[in-house]
């Protein structure tokens, strides 16, 4: 397998690369380390796959957003993505502050998204690299999503709303892919980018078990210092700055049972609850709203 070994941090240029932790990808069962850089705070997966050789650690069978609920927990994990799916509305049409528009999903993963905003007025286009997601999506839903290899060939200027969900560390090139986000959007426009934030507590408690890695899918771990900084270099204004208690709940879920190989929804929420009560420092999922700055 053809790998890219990262020797200088790609936001700061930092060479102070340190071993976070090991991280065994659960698709391909195979082991990835994940660094940390000292100077920024971003993580990295070291030696991740080449694009087109990143099929195999993708799941080659059905979705697995529609797989048949077997228990409680897998009950309450979809209900509470369902939550979720409406909220995201919620949050696009908040922050952009329209009630319709035409939309980007950058990594649309089966369309959930993609399809809740087009059935609240909005002109949703979508981009999926997982084939096995993206051919889902478009017969479920009877979206059109595309390859995500034509990203890239997008005009420029052609969106009210882009957004992307906890992808922006998928990214071979995350500065040109930041580059081609800000394009994307009209001079008026909003760009949403959100990320599961690598120091969280969640992130601290459960290691090498916490779901938010998805290495070697997520190449880049953000965090808000280095995503501050991302959004600097390429001329965007952070204008607003939230975090999702459902999406911090959800990880919580899925890490716990990651960490002890069984799914004990009654312990999982048990700690949910704990971690809540703790307080709100380093949560688990931030969402940036981002606009091309006045110049």
């Amino acid at each position: 397998m053809t790998t890219n070994r990262i020797d200088s941090c790609p936001i700061c240029k930092g060479k102070h690369l340190i071993h976070k932790l090991s991280y065994t990808d659960r698709i391909a069962n195979k082991p990835f380390d994940i660094l940390q850089c000292s100077d920024c705070g971003l993580h990295i997966t070291q030696l991740a796959p080449r694009l087109q050789e990143m099929h195999e650690f993708y799941p080659d069978n059905e979705a697995p957003c529609y797989k048949p609920a077997q228990n409680a927990c897998d009950k309450w994990l979809d209900y509470l993505l369902s939550k979720w799916y409406k909220k995201q509305v919620q949050i696009v049409c908040e922050e952009s502050e329209r009630r319709s528009g035409v939309l980007l999903e950058m990594g649309c993963k089966e369309g959930c998204f993609a399809n809740a905003i087009r059935n609240n007025g909005w002109i949703t286009h979508a981009v999926e690299h997982d084939p096995t997601a993206r051919e889902y999506g478009n017969k479920r839903f009877m979206l059109q999503i595309e390859d995500g290899r034509r990203f890239f060939d997008i005009n420029p200027r052609s969106y009210n709303v882009v957004v992307a969900w906890d992808t922006l560390g998928e990214a071979v090139d995350i500065h040109r892919t930041m580059d081609k986000l800000a394009q994307l959007i009209v001079k008026d426009g909003t760009l949403i980018i959100a990320f599961q934030n690598a120091v969280s507590n969640d992130a601290k408690q459960y290691g090498a078990s916490w779901s938010g890695w998805s290495a070697p899918r997520k190449r880049w771990h953000l965090t808000p210092s280095a995503f501050e900084t991302l959004a600097e270099q390429h001329d965007l204004e952070v204008v607003n700055q939230r975090h999702s208690t459902l999406i911090d709940t959800i990880t919580t879920l899925t890490s716990e049972w990651q960490q002890t190989a069984k799914k004990s929804l009654m312990t999982a929420l048990l700690h949910c609850i704990t971690r809540a009560i703790k307080g709100k420092e380093n949560n688990t999922y931030y969402i940036y709203t981002l606009k091309h700055k006045q110049r």
